[in-house]
């Protein structure tokens, strides 16, 4: 057999933060094996102290993965304690920045002190916030962590054989690594989208200016670019309009789901239990709300609260202050604050465990102007679960596969009133026990099939550059 070639895989999130861009890059990793590709993976370096950071995950990285950790600094932390040091206060304990997590908008950055007082210290935080956030951290806060994985990856690529650079954003900053190392090496680099850089809905907050400069940025990074993935036919065409000037191969392999996921988890909540039971399970935040159901479930608790008298929505995961705020509004309207269940954040075990025993999956998708093209990484643990799925998402591809596949139905995100009717409908049958999914549809979307087509995507790549005599 010939030699394993080997990919240098860029990725900020990957075990054991708990980010749903994580299992994307995880299984690609450990399924490229059977295609004769082996990884070197540059990520980060937890703390331990982030808020979705689940040891447990360390053991879906397949034996024999190599994986090389670096920090990420916190500037904000690093800055706060430099004026407490020159008032002669006492230097908060040092941590990790906040990752970017789900979705690729910026974070808010780790608190430094829980404490606020609200006085000129906490004033001066937040404009120090304001300033990192809008002028510093561009494209967002993994800056310092791409230039230290570029030192790495030289190295790597001095000492070792390395056939191709894979980059997979977010983090954006990702792509400062590929931008150099095809420069520099002339190893073909593969830059995945699973969010949009420039357009995304969750990157909405940005000032005009900052939007168009880190277009231009994408533009200038993009031209080394031998291939540019995106998860959806939606975002490969939009990408394809926004950079029309690229002569670079575009590709689409969405993400997928895995067979064997769940394993011998099975179910113990009993369908009669007297209860109907829909979870959520992800971060309430930016564009991601779900407020329509809360205010359809109001609606018909006024009109006919029999009906819903047995309901409860159990939202697993973070949720932004913001959001909850209005949540906690909603529901004190329409008096249904006892028909749901903010867990906040919880293992991944008890996430899957929660997915199994509902009734039906609550799928909250992203709004915006492209969001048509947004299939979240969500979607594809719930197939794996086969539970229906009551989807709010505008009309686009993540409504197409719930519905081709038979796996449940969508509303317009937003819409409380299309909402209210689906969920009426829904509440006056049976719970179903088994979800007859057309199986066949769905086989496209095992990710085991995806990351055929991704190793076959590789070598066509490799192949060509080393006919091109650039190795």
């Amino acid at each position: 057999m010939s030699e394993p070639r080997t990919l240098l895989v860029i990725a900020g999130e990957f075990p054991p933060l708990k980010t749903i861009g994580r299992i994307r890059t995880v299984k690609f990793v450990e399924h490229l094996r059977q295609h004769g590709w082996r990884s070197i993976v540059l990520t980060l370096e937890p703390s331990g102290r982030e808020g979705n950071y689940d040891p447990s995950l360390m053991s879906e990285i397949a034996d024999g993965v190599e994986v090389i950790r670096l920090p990420l600094r916190n500037r904000e932390e690093e800055i706060a304690n430099a004026v407490k040091r020159l008032l002669g206060r006492k230097p908060a304990v040092a941590g990790a920045a906040a990752p970017a997590g789900a979705g690729g908008g910026q974070p808010a950055p780790a608190p430094v002190s829980s404490q606020r007082t609200g006085g000129i210290m906490d004033h001066a935080h937040d404009l120090t916030r304001w300033v990192l956030r809008t002028f510093v951290d561009v494209p967002d806060n993994y800056r310092p962590w791409a230039d230290e994985a570029l030192r790495a990856a030289r190295r790597l690529c001095a000492e070792r054989r390395i056939d191709a650079i894979y980059t997979t954003l977010p983090p954006f900053s990702s792509m400062f690594v590929g931008y150099a190392l095809r420069h520099e090496t002339g190893l073909p680099w593969i830059a995945d989208y699973r969010d949009l850089w420039y357009g995304d809905v969750l990157r909405e907050w940005m000032p005009t200016w900052r939007k168009n400069m880190e277009l231009r940025m994408e533009r200038r990074l993009l031209k080394r670019a031998d291939v540019v993935v995106t998860v959806s036919e939606q975002k490969t065409a939009y990408m394809q309009r926004l950079h029309p000037e690229l002569r670079t191969r575009w590709e689409t392999l969405t993400n997928g789901y895995d067979t064997e996921l769940y394993g011998e988890r099975l179910r113990t909540r009993p369908f009669s239990q007297g209860s109907v039971e829909f979870v959520y399970t992800g971060r309430l935040f930016k564009n991601r709300r779900g407020y329509a159901f809360a205010e359809a479930l109001g609606r018909i608790h006024r009109s006919d609260p029999a009906l819903v008298s047995h309901v409860r929505v159990r939202i697993l995961g973070g949720v932004e202050p913001s959001i909850r705020q209005r949540y906690d509004q909603i529901l004190a309207e329409y008096g249904i604050a006892h028909l749901y269940d903010f867990a906040g954040d919880v293992s991944y075990a008890e996430a899957m465990d929660a997915q199994v025993n509902c009734d039906y999956l609550l799928l909250i998708v992203d709004t915006g102007e492209t969001s048509d093209g947004v299939i979240p990484g969500k979607l594809f643990e719930y197939v794996s679960v086969r539970r229906p799925i009551f989807a709010l998402c505008d009309p686009g591809a993540t409504q197409q596969i719930i519905e081709r596949a038979r796996l449940g139905h969508a509303v317009p995100a937003e819409s409380a009133e299309a909402c209210e009717a689906m969920l009426r409908d829904w509440l006056a049958r049976p719970v179903p026990e088994k979800v007859e999914s057309d199986d066949a549809y769905l086989a496209q979307f095992d990710r085991k099939a995806i990351t055929a087509r991704f190793a076959r995507l590789l070598d066509e790549v490799v192949d060509a550059a080393s006919g091109a005599g650039r190795r």
